[in-house]
C-alpha cells in the first residue's frame, strides 16, 4: 500500500515497452524471490500463493510486454482489470493454483477438488476466516486458479503484526489439512498488511 493508502495502480504505477523490458531481468528475479516465501504447498498438487501489490504490479507488466500493449488507453484498460485484485486495507490475498505435471491428469484433479476455493481459510489465533473466492485466469497461466480474499478483523491484523502464528488450510470433503506458516512466510504476510 502507498503511504496515501491507496493500493490502486495509476498509469505512473507501471512500465510498459522500452521502460520494462530494460527492468525486466531485475524485476524478474526479485519477484522470483519475494513469490518464494509467498508459495504455501497445500497438496502436491495445489498450491496458495500470497499475492501484494508489488506481485500484482510484475503480473500486470509481464501481461502488458506479452500482449504488446503500450498504448496509454489500453495500458489504462489493463490497470482497472487487475485494480479489482488487488487486497484493499484489511485484506490479504492468495491465488490458488491446481498444479498438475501433466496436462492430461488435470481434468481428474480439478474434478476431484471441485470447490476447493470455497474450502480454503487462514486461522489466526483459533479465529478462522474463510477465503472469498473470485475466478480469475491469470496471463500466462494454464492451469486453473481462483483469487481468494481473506477479510481480516482488526484483532486479526493486530495479531499478525504482533507476531501471532498464520495456519492456512482446507476443510475440502476430499482434502482436509492445516500448515503453519514458518516465520518467513507468516512475515510475508504480515508485511501485506
Amino acid at each position: 500500500m502507498t503511504p496515501e493508502g491507496s493500493a490502486r495502480f495509476d498509469l505512473g504505477d507501471v512500465r510498459v515497452g522500452a521502460a520494462y523490458e530494460l527492468a525486466r531481468g531485475d524485476e524478474r528475479h526479485r519477484i522470483a524471490e519475494l513469490k518464494r516465501s509467498r508459495r504455501i504447498h497445500l497438496s502436491d498438487m495445489l498450491a496458495l500463493v500470497f499475492e501484494n501489490r508489488e506481485t500484482i504490479r510484475s503480473t500486470l507488466e509481464e501481461a502488458l510486454r506479452t500482449e504488446r500493449i503500450d498504448d496509454p488507453d489500453r495500458v489504462a484498460g489493463e490497470l482497472a482489470a487487475f485494480n479489482a485484485v488487488v487486497p484493499e486495507p484489511g485484506q490479504v490475498a492468495a491465488l490458488l493454483f491446481l498444479e498438475v505435471a501433466d496436462p492430461a491428469d488435470l481434468a481428474a484433479a480439478a474434478a476431484q477438488l471441485e470447490g476447493i476455493e470455497q474450502a480454503v481459510f487462514i486461522e489466526v489465533g483459533g479465529t478462522r476466516v474463510r477465503g472469498v473466492a473470485e475466478a480469475v485466469s491469470p496471463p500466462g497461466e494454464s492451469t486453473p486458479a481462483h483469487f481468494l480474499r481473506f477479510n481480516l478483523e482488526p484483532d486479526q491484523r493486530n495479531a499478525i503484526a504482533t507476531g501471532s502464528a498464520i495456519v492456512v488450510g482446507t476443510d475440502h470433503r476430499n482434502l482436509t489439512m492445516q500448515i503453519q506458516l514458518d516465520e518467513e512466510q507468516r512475515a510475508s504476510v504480515a508485511a501485506d498488511l
